[in-house]
């Protein structure tokens, strides 16, 4: 009798396990944010990349499968820390070091050209037509009023974005689970 019993509740319990969690979920239990430490888009928008092109003119590829961590340089905003802070996450991705590259974009066409010589492995962009800056505003609130990093999956949507004040931990913690 002791067996049947015991039998009975190891076969009766995964099935009551996703009877009530499926209740639960039904009924309007879910959680209430995500784990996650940036600030997601409001919608995922494909990245124009015909309107992205570096000094000789050729546009933005995401055809290496690798993600993008990037940032949007505005004159009136201070871009060094930023780009030291992206060169450290990088660095600290350890063996995930060359699933991600970094990128600077501009509108500035005459941006510092000491750039490259600081930061080698930076590729930079320039949005020409100010259709990228547009859609960064539409789909987040106040984008361009504190310094950003931003991340872009490898099909070429833009997910989610940083403020350059967070702690790098976290900012590498959410990296990790998403590359």
């Amino acid at each position: 009798m002791k067996s049947k019993l015991f039998l009975a509740f190891i076969l009766f319990t995964p099935i009551l396990i996703i009877v009530f969690s499926t209740l639960s979920f039904n009924l309007g239990y879910r959680p209430a944010d995500t784990k996650n430490n940036g600030t997601f888009f409001k919608t995922y928008f494909q990245v124009p990349s015909e309107t992205l092109v570096n000094i000789k003119r050729q546009a933005i590829s995401f055809d290496d499968g690798k993600w993008v961590l990037a940032h949007y340089y505005l004159n009136n905003n201070e871009y060094e820390t930023t780009l030291r802070l992206m060169r450290q996450l990088n660095v600290a991705l350890n063996r995930d070091i060359f699933r991600l590259k970094r990128v600077l974009i501009s509108d500035d066409i005459d941006l510092d050209k000491n750039i490259h010589s600081e930061y080698p492995n930076l590729e930079i962009y320039f949005d020409l037509m100010n259709d990228f800056k547009s859609l960064l505003d539409q789909n987040s609130d106040q984008f361009f009023n504190s310094s950003k990093i931003f991340l872009i999956d490898p099909y070429g949507r833009a997910v989610m974005y940083f403020d350059d004040e967070l702690d790098p931990k976290l900012i590498l913690k959410d990296l990790k689970v998403l590359i």
